[in-house]
């Protein structure tokens, strides 16, 4: 009997079974199970037979676009593997692991080949598949700064949940709803205010739910070009409005302490923000040019309706004072002991226990996948500093700078450093970059006869031009978590940004800073 036979009377035989099956039903059932078995069977039997299907199935595998970005990033960081054996001198093969590895993770990120948070869990397991400790390759997935961002986006989330975003829009952005530049505009300024005074990503975190509440309330979140240029308004704003105060970040504060510690040279609040806050200022119209221009975004005339002002509720008037304690918290970190991640899970476990939020709302609407993204950038980091690979690279970079200061002089070094540091921070977190970098460049800069304080505050305000990558800063990871910016977007809006930036603190040291040292007794 052919295949065809054979199926044909399996049919029959079912239809037997349906009619009997109203009859006997308890009779009956073990033979349509066995039929089942047989279809099944039979169909298996096909697929193996024919060859074009089993081609159809590695056909489908290689059209797969997750197989072929991996598989394309496998042979790209294998080639660099193999020249690095051969020529990367003073690179020791645990280094050369976690380099190239280190590579294949932000090749993952970029290309968005997996999930992010996916990658980011993939980090910790590779580099215990490499050696690494176990506890020393997931303990930064639990660092203070994670635990930062997991409790200001709590806070944040109760906020939004209360409606007392709405009071905080009325306030400070209602002023700027009358079109689409004028509310652009508004969120930078409003946000680089902030996180002048209090951590960026805290910034973000806050004003972020702000933003997308007005978007759902006008025709915005049809205009995707317009959708890209509010998120990351607030992203880029808050990051250059953290470079403003030592309060503003923590590459701040280590910068600051490398300085004291390595070269006893003293920087106080006031000088930093003397010499700082002008390039925030300058920075703000050329963030709002670029996400103009960059995402063509057309000015038009926006209906949004500000609600009159209501009193405010109980629920609102706890959430508002659980966030005014929590800042309270963050300006008195110095003096009362606690860490900001401490500090920021205090304010949302108070969202919590005083019935702002329920468990329901943080475990379904809150992206914890952003906690996992930034604690594999701290542990790649921290790894590409165990290991020697971080040195490695530095190394080089000085002997970049003896070359440079023979046929530029000290711009060329001064340049190569904003580079680097550049480029770094947007492949791992600006806190990283700062601790990996700042020895470093200070030593350049002390071999090179150059003020140690510039080139702690060049380093540091380095870190924060991480534009072009979702990883680089706390706030892109915020922004990201909206799941509106594509990894494209930073790339298109970060680069040009990244040049105006560069030229912009190149101009603040040769035309402002002479100066502003003098003014501040900063002469070191």
């Amino acid at each position: 009997m052919s295949k065809d036979d054979d199926f044909k009377d399996m049919l029959e035989s079912l239809d037997i079974v349906a009619e009997a099956l109203d009859e006997e039903p308890h009779a009956v059932l073990p033979r349509i199970n066995q039929l089942k078995r047989r279809k099944t069977l039979l169909e298996l039997q096909s697929d193996l037979l024919n060859p074009i299907e089993r081609q159809h199935v590695i056909y489908r595998l290689f059209l797969n676009s997750t197989f072929r970005k991996f598989g394309a990033g496998a042979l790209i960081v294998s080639f660099i593997n193999i020249l690095l054996y051969f020529f990367a001198d003073g690179l020791t093969t645990s280094g050369r692991n976690v380099f190239v590895l280190f590579l294949f993770i932000i090749y993952l990120w970029i290309s968005e080949t997996f999930p992010l948070p996916v990658t980011a869990l993939m980090a910790g397991v590779a580099l215990v598949l490499l050696g690494e400790n176990r506890d020393d390759a997931f303990s930064s997935y639990a660092s203070d700064s994670v635990f930062m961002i997991l409790g200001s986006l709590i806070i944040a989330q109760g906020i939004t949940k209360s409606g007392a975003e709405n009071l905080i829009i009325r306030k400070f952005l209602g002023p700027f709803t009358g079109s689409n530049y004028s509310l652009i505009l508004g969120i930078i300024l409003i946000c680089s205010f902030m996180a002048a005074i209090i951590p960026d990503h805290s910034v973000a975190a806050i004003m972020l739910p702000l933003v997308l509440t007005i978007a759902d309330k006008t025709d915005i979140r049809k205009r995707p070009n317009e959708m890209v240029a509010l998120v990351l308004a607030v992203a880029f704003s808050c990051s250059i409005a953290g470079l403003a105060t030592p309060s503003g970040g923590a590459r701040n504060v280590i910068a600051m302490g490398f300085l004291e510690e390595l070269y006893d040279i003293r920087i106080s609040y006031i000088q930093w923000v003397v010499l700082a806050a002008p390039i925030t200022i300058v920075a703000v119209p050329g963030v709002f040019l670029t996400l103009i221009l960059v995402n063509k975004v057309s000015y038009r005339k926006i209906d949004y309706f500000n609600e009159e002002t209501q009193s405010i509720d109980d629920r609102q008037l706890l959430s508002l004072s659980i966030l005014g304690l929590t800042f309270l918290l963050f300006l008195t970190s110095g003096f009362n002991g606690l860490t900001l991640g401490t500090s920021a899970m205090i304010g949302g476990i108070l969202m919590h226990t005083f019935g702002v939020l329920e468990w329901e709302d943080s475990r379904q609407r809150l992206r914890w996948g952003v906690m996992f993204i930034y604690g594999a950038a701290l542990t790649m980091g921290k790894a590409m500093v165990n290991h020697g690979a971080a040195a490695w690279l530095a190394s080089g970079l000085y002997d970049l700078a003896e070359i440079g200061s023979k046929y530029g002089g000290d711009s060329v070094i001064i340049l190569l450093i904003i580079i680097v540091t550049v480029l770094l921070t947007n492949v791992m977190s600006d806190g990283a970059a700062a601790a990996i970098l700042v020895p470093i460049t200070l030593a350049v800069g002390a071999a090179a006869n150059l003020p140690l304080a510039s080139i702690a505050l060049i380093t540091a305000i380095s870190t924060a031009f991480a534009f072009m990558t979702s990883f680089g800063t706390p706030p892109n990871l915020i922004v990201q978590a909206s799941g509106i910016p594509k990894s494209s977007d930073y790339v298109r809006n970060g680069v040009p940004l990244v040049i105006f930036t560069i030229i912009l603190l190149m101009s603040a040291e040769y035309y402002y800073w002479d100066m502003a040292r003098e003014w501040v007794n900063l002469t070191n």
